[in-house]
């Protein structure tokens, strides 16, 4: 496979962007909330799924637009190392998306909140310990500051469920892989939704026939919401699969905390969530450690992957 040149700006811009998007994604999920959250995870992944295909579909007339190609699929499903680490990133993601879906909508959202916050300690860690990438000091320090911010937090209110672990762990494990899968960022993803296609329809029609889903009973901006969600989940993981291949993983892991942030703010004044103190504090140690990570590295080791 031909090696992508890093791009940090472009790495930078994905990243924020993924980020908003994931930090509204509670919004989408809430207005589904008559769905169960099982069915909503299985049609993700067959509107991800089909979605993409008819992007590699598309590339034939445009490949320009750096859609997933035909034949970068073809060569890596000829490689099993490709189809091994594609597999386990598929596992990661819906273990990822159920955990959170379940989360929103059984009135869990602080614990998934909590999760995401604990996800870029566990992403910079991750970068650290398998990718040998450097921290200065300032930013060991950041870290330390996330890091008491979520301990407080978690001790505290005692909050730390087994919802939390899934999708920091999850989706930390999700980026390390990401950082050094060989496919492009929709040729990957191609992959990864199509690992899940086939079980997700058998569950889909397991439901429809064999219990009380209630096909036709739904109004119709439900449906139009379930047939977005392949794009609401493509746009992001495309957005983050491009970032991690451009930036090093710990500076992706500390962007992860706009994602929560936004969620924090949507949580408080759309969703009218209570806040008290603790928590409230616990966001303060984090802010300041989001504060000192961007703040300009001593020297240049950590910008490259």
């Amino acid at each position: 496979m031909q090696s992508v040149t890093p791009n940090a700006r472009l790495g930078l811009v994905c990243a924020i962007v993924a980020q908003i998007l994931w930090g509204c994604f509670p919004v989408y999920v809430n207005a589904l909330r008559s769905i169960a959250p099982f069915d909503f995870v299985a049609h993700r992944a067959v509107w991800s799924f089909l979605l993409l295909v008819n992007l590699v579909f598309l590339s034939n007339w445009y490949p320009a637009l750096g859609l997933p190609k035909r034949e970068e699929i073809r060569s890596g499903l000829s490689a099993r190392t490709t189809l091994i680490a594609y597999a386990t990133a598929a596992v990661l993601i819906a273990s990822n998306w159920i955990a959170f879906v379940w989360s929103v909508m059984n009135g869990h959202a602080i614990d998934a909140s909590l999760g995401y916050y604990i996800c870029p300690l566990i992403v910079v860690l991750l970068g650290v310990v398998f990718l040998r990438e450097r921290l200065s000091k300032l930013r060991w320090l950041a870290v330390g500051f996330a890091a008491v911010g979520v301990g407080y937090t978690t001790f505290a209110e005692g909050t730390l469920l087994w919802v939390s672990l899934a999708i920091a762990g999850s989706f930390g494990f999700y980026g390390l892989i990401k950082k050094r899968a060989p496919l492009s960022a929709l040729s990957g993803l191609t992959f990864e939704t199509g690992v899940l296609f086939l079980p997700a329809v058998a569950y889909l029609l397991w439901r429809a026939f064999a219990s009380d889903l209630p096909f036709g009973d739904y109004p119709v901006w439900v449906y139009l919401l379930i047939l977005g969600s392949g794009a609401a989940t493509i746009l992001p993981l495309a957005f983050y699969a491009t970032a991690v291949k451009h930036l090093p993983l710990s500076t992706v892991g500390f962007l992860q905390y706009i994602g929560p942030t936004i969620q924090f703010f949507i949580g408080v004044f759309l969703l009218n969530e209570s806040m008290d103190y603790v928590r409230l504090t616990g966001f303060v140690f984090v802010w300041i450690g989001v504060a000192i990570f961007v703040v300009p590295p001593e020297n240049s080791a950590e910008r490259v992957g």
